[in-house]
């Protein structure tokens, strides 16, 4: 209790500092960004004001150069009023007076009068004026048309001074007023070179533009210049759909077309004129400003931040340090109940198969002396009766499976290792399993085509897939798919073989799928199975020398993975007995050791019934009695497991000490694995057996030690 509390009270301490910690980190961070928030509003709003400023001292200097233009019309209107075209044309006077006129306004390049067929009569220039005709310009066409007061024409290039510039023009009085003839234009031709240097400088970065732009788009001039890309405005503008909608002034975000860079841009009108000057900063420039700010900002707060970390994180390592040792206390406890309790598991198999293997191995017996008796009774029984035998047969039979199961679970179960190709093995059961599935089941297949072989009891195999593909299909009541797998496995120890039976059923969860190895543990409705099927397949890698693990979920399926050692010897060439080897020739003695009478008896008699001459030992030790007065014996058939400290296995070794020339058949229930003891190639016959079984495999010793 002591032990938790303490544990509790460190946890406590550890939270307490990590939520200090992330506090000290989050809260300077949200008052930095709800500062940088409302300052890059403030930025924003602070270039909108610049903006309009700067606007407006554009819209000051327009307004001027503008009334300049006007008054010098007026002038040049005032000065000729009266005269006739051959008059202007002809007098060095005017000229002198344009030029006069030019020289006080530097932003009017070009002072001029043209005739109602277009021809320049005179100008600021030269004289007398060379032959030169506007009567193609839009300007000088729209005037001809109809009186347009004072007219800005586009961004054109003067055909007598070379130079860019936009003319301003008007009528030139006639008689009748307005509504008079036409009598030709007064001109004046701003010089564009003029505003840019004016422009260059009012802008305070290389990216920020000016422009005058005329109300269809055209633009007269912009700064920086675009050079030949800077004639139009787009039709979907927003500088256009401003001026459509009658706005005079205000601010708008766009990117430019030309260099693609986006700027905030003002705009107002230069009335009454149809002009209107646009000033743009780059909003990169803006923002910029805006991260400096908030760099200064994080300059001050950044440190006191890393200071209260760096605090936070003295005592939070200290915190953890004894949290850390608490926990290995913890772990160390919990490690010691976990072997503990891994202990008590193991304890209580290995109990558990002793006493299944025990309580198997003597029903054997019971069974062996049953199976025998049968046999026997059968022989003496009309052949109208022998019928009512077969019934008692069929339940000895099923409980030889059910004995084997158990002892197989136990790793006791006799088996005949052999090698087999674990593929060629399995593709031989493909029609058996497919019978033994249901139609809405598919069953796939994976089998290596390179041979990889095994040694196992091909049986118990066949049983072991059997088992396995049964348990899938039951799990699937809805139908699914069954997957039978077969690789190679590299491993430190050596190569194995895997096996693995997947299905797509419902699945286990953890605490079934920890226990379904054990024996008569089955989540099976009453009567639909014995909970041995897993444990025999768990018993059968195991006594193969391999291993069998689950792998399973709730609606995810179950893989069941049975490895075996790939084994390295090479494939006995099969050979035929020959005829003379069919059967041995004269009589054959037999000396049968065995400690229980039922047994004993009933094999003595089929023996005997069968043609061997068989004298009987209850007891290893009577055995050894009997050979020292009569060893002339072909074959002695001994159990294993017997009484006075003189077992089978020790009577097969005396006997190969002493009189090599005898063979020995053991018979048992134990696989020659778990006989200690016992020679590689000993004889070994599992119970139970009938007496004609036992004879066959009595004769099959004899040849083999025949043919040796």
């Amino acid at each position: 209790l002591l032990h938790v509390l303490v544990q509790d009270q460190n946890g406590l301490a550890d939270v307490a500092l990590r939520l200090l910690l992330v506090a000290s980190v989050l809260v300077p961070t949200l008052l930095l960004a709800a500062i940088a928030w409302r300052d890059f509003h403030e930025e924003e709003a602070q270039a909108e004001r610049n903006i309009r400023k700067t606007v407006l001292i554009l819209h000051e200097h327009m307004q001027k150069v503008f009334d300049t233009v006007e008054q010098v019309l007026d002038r040049l209107d005032e000065r000729t009023a009266g005269m006739s075209w051959d008059e202007i044309g002809r007098s060095d006077d005017l000229h002198g007076y344009l030029r006069t006129l030019v020289e006080e306004v530097p932003q009017i390049g070009v002072v001029g009068l043209i005739d109602p067929n277009g021809a320049v009569r005179n100008d600021n220039r030269q004289f007398p004026v060379p032959s030169i005709n506007v009567g193609d310009r839009e300007y000088f066409r729209t005037q001809a048309a109809g009186d347009a007061g004072i007219l800005v024409s586009e961004a054109i290039t003067g055909r007598g001074s070379g130079k860019r510039q936009f003319n301003v023009t008007r009528r030139r009085a006639a008689a009748g007023g307005p509504e008079g003839p036409f009598n030709g234009l007064l001109l004046t031709a701003v010089l564009t070179d003029y505003l840019a240097d004016f422009y260059q400088l009012v802008v305070a970065e290389p990216k920020e533009a000016i422009s005058l732009v005329r109300r269809d788009g055209s633009v007269l001039v912009r700064f920086p210049s675009m050079g030949d890309r800077q004639s139009r405005h787009a039709t979907d503008s927003f500088l256009l759909g401003a001026m459509a909608g009658g706005r005079t002034e205000g601010v708008f975000r766009t990117r430019g077309r030309l260099d693609g860079v986006a700027r905030l841009n003002g705009f107002k009108h230069v009335a009454p004129y149809p002009l209107y000057v646009t000033y743009g900063i780059p909003i990169a420039d803006i923002r910029a400003n805006w991260a400096r700010n908030v760099l200064q900002y994080a300059a001050f707060t950044v440190p006191a931040m890393l200071a209260l970390v760096g605090i936070t994180l003295l005592a939070l390592r200290r915190a953890q340090s004894e949290t850390r040792a608490v926990r290995r206390w913890t772990e160390e406890a919990r490690a010691r109940e976990s072997l503990e309790t891994a202990l008590r598991q193991s304890q209580k198999l290995e109990a558990l198969g002793q006493l299944t293997g025990g309580v198997a191995h003597d029903f054997n017996n019971l069974l062996t002396a049953a199976l025998a008796n049968l046999h026997l009774m059968k022989r003496h029984l009309p052949a109208e009766g022998a019928h009512y035998l077969d019934g008692t047969r069929t339940a000895l039979e099923r409980a030889r499976t059910l004995t084997g199961q158990l002892l197989a679970f136990s790793r006791q179960e006799a088996v005949d290792p052999k090698l087999v190709d674990l593929g060629d093995g399995l593709r031989a059961m493909a029609d058996l399993l497919e019978r033994s599935i249901r139609a809405d089941i598919a069953l796939d297949w994976a089998l290596p085509s390179a041979p990889l072989r095994v040694e196992v009891d091909p049986v118990q195999l066949e049983l072991a897939v059997l088992n396995l593909v049964v348990n899938a299909r039951d799990a699937m009541p809805a139908g699914g798919r069954i997957r039978i797998a077969v690789r190679q496995e590299e491993t430190p120890d050596g190569p194995l073989a895997v096996l693995e039976i997947t299905d797509t059923g419902d699945g286990m969860p953890p605490e079934v799928a920890a226990r379904a190895f054990e024996p008569f543990f089955t989540t099976k409705p009453h009567g639909k199975g014995t909970g041995l099927g897993l444990s025999m397949v768990y018993g059968f890698a195991r006594q193969s020398g391999g291993n069998a693990t689950i792998s399973s979920a709730p609606r995810r399926g179950t893989v069941v993975r049975v490895t075996l050692p790939v084994s390295g010897r090479p494939p006995e060439p099969e050979t035929a007995p020959e005829a003379a080897d069919a059967a041995p020739s004269g009589p054959i003695r037999l000396l049968v050791v065995e400690d229980n009478a039922l047994v004993l008896m009933a094999t003595v008699e089929g023996l005997t019934q069968e043609g061997f001459e068989v004298v009987t030992a209850d007891h290893g030790a009577a055995a050894l009695e009997i050979l020292e007065q009569d060893s002339a014996f072909d074959v002695i058939v001994t159990d294993v497991v017997m009484p006075y400290g003189v077992s089978g296995i020790d009577l097969a070794w005396r006997v190969q000490e002493r009189w090599p020339g005898i063979r020995v058949l053991l018979i048992s229930g134990y696989s020659p694995e778990s006989l200690s003891g016992l020679k590689a190639d000993a004889a070994v016959l599992p119970k139970p057996f009938t007496p004609d079984q036992l004879a066959a495999r009595v004769r099959a010793l004899l040849r083999t030690a025949k043919t040796a």
